[in-house]
């Protein structure tokens, strides 16, 4: 007898279907905390509506890992079930809902925001053999890997073999159990999951594009998902045996649509010029010990640190200097904004950089990236690549996805922007002070852009 489901309603995605074992997960305090974790961290201050949650998008991407997931079982080019059985295709499933659905719960609060706060990796408390051997900053990636192995290890929510495989493909640099790897000699589908979760077309960025577009109240996240995930196949890479996503023919303008989708709301929304500024007092009421939550390495004090606590502190500390202009919503003066590195802005930023702490004007610089795309012409196939399949007259061809499409080319582009601010009270005299040297003449032209 096949075990009941329950059902979320979710308003992108209609209702969402979910099992007893990831019903057990969800109601985790793990992935409870997700529900005091903004999924756009400060954007809300600019974009009202943007008040969504860590919680849902994750519930969403659960969503879409199975639906993708079922298109590729139906694959015509390469078929899944010549090599494996179906208990092994269900286990590669509920491992990929397993994975969505956790992909995030190590977040901190304000997301992104926040990521400059956290410990380094070695304060950790991470198994030996689950251990990287590197040095430097945690990411909130780090924190999730954790919190999953204490979902087996210590809450026993999951197996030990789970958790490895959920870990394995969330990092793409552990090695799964042996039940993935899967030590008979079939083709490894391992690297497939993997670029569903974290490549370049995968269920988190369809999932957070619609997601955060539709609570930002702003089209520029939107893209056809129907016909996206109905271009999906896999392709077997005979070399390497190991299968790779792919997309028909007819599917690249789709992925072009959500390429663009992505890359217009990294400029519009993700970095918009108003909410740099935050990132930096945030990180500063915690250097300046004007809020007493830590972030350590334990999951105990992870497992508070939530916004809600934050706001509380923000608002008992609202008479100081850097969780007052957090609390009572005060955003700096933008006065440059720099878009993918032009030289000729970048040199006008650090000029009136200089000339406004010559004045005694304290500035902001805040530097935001992101990849413009995994993929890139020429380059050979590797676990990222994605391909594209035509047919025409009954023959196959099949080319890397970068082949197929003017928007990519031979060099990995970034999305940069880097913005120089005052703070509110400051922006006046700065302006005289900016105005003043554009009179005497400097190397700040005519053409300086000053917001207003």
């Amino acid at each position: 007898m096949k075990s009941k489901k329950a059902i979320i309603r979710c308003p992108i995605h209609g209702s969402i279907s979910i099992s007893q074992k990831e019903l057990v997960l969800v109601n985790s305090p793990f992935f409870q905390r997700l529900r005091y974790i903004s999924q756009l961290g400060f954007t809300s201050f600019v974009f009202p509506g943007a008040v969504h949650t860590r919680f849902s998008h994750s519930l969403g991407v659960m969503h879409l890992a199975g639906r993708v997931y079922d298109q590729l079982t139906q694959n015509r080019y390469h078929t899944l079930e010549d090599h494996y059985s179906k208990e092994q295709l269900a286990y590669f499933r509920r491992i990929l809902r397993f994975s969505a659905l956790l992909h995030d719960v190590g977040h901190p609060p304000f997301s992104h925001a926040a990521e400059s706060l956290l410990p380094d990796y070695s304060a950790l408390d991470f198994p030996k053999h689950l251990k990287q051997n590197r040095t430097g900053q945690a990411t909130h990636e780090d924190f999730s890997h954790l919190m999953v192995y204490h979902l087996a290890h210590s809450a026993s929510l999951l197996s030990m073999e789970e958790a490895e495989d959920v870990i394995g493909i969330l990092s793409k640099n552990q090695q799964p159990s042996e039940r993935m790897n899967d030590a008979a000699g079939n083709p490894m589908i391992y690297p497939l999951l993997c670029q569903l979760i974290n490549g370049e077309i995968d269920v988190d960025r369809m999932d957070y594009l619609l997601r955060d577009s539709y609570y930002a109240g702003v089209p520029y996240g939107k893209f056809d998902l129907e016909r996206l995930i109905s271009s999906f196949s896999c392709c077997l890479e005979e070399n390497l045996n190991r299968y790779l996503l792919a997309i028909d023919g007819e599917g690249v303008p789709s992925y072009e649509i959500f390429l663009l989708a992505r890359i217009h709301m990294f400029y519009q929304i993700y970095f918009h010029k108003s909410l740099g500024a935050y990132r930096h007092y945030l990180k500063k009421a915690f250097q300046e010990n004007e809020i007493t939550l830590q972030i350590d390495g334990s999951l105990e004090e992870f497992l508070n640190l939530t916004e809600t606590a934050l706001l509380e502190e923000f608002r008992q500390k609202r008479d100081h200097k850097w969780s007052g202009r957090i609390f009572n919503r005060v955003p700096a003066k933008n006065l440059i904004r720099v878009q993918d590195g032009e030289e000729k802005k970048l040199d006008q930023l650090q000029v009136v950089k200089k000339l406004l702490e010559e004045k005694g004007i304290e500035t902001i610089i805040s530097y935001s990236s992101n990849q413009y795309s995994s993929q890139i012409q020429n380059r050979k196939n590797d676990q990222e690549t994605i391909l594209v399949i035509d047919e025409a007259f009954g023959s196959r061809t099949i080319l890397p996805l970068a082949e197929k499409t003017a928007l990519l080319g031979e060099v990995e582009k970034q999305i940069e922007i880097t913005q120089l601010y005052v703070h509110r009270e400051d922006y006046d005299q700065a302006i005289v002070a900016i105005q003043k040297q554009l009179r005497v003449g400097s190397k700040i032209t005519q053409a300086f852009p000053i917001s207003v």
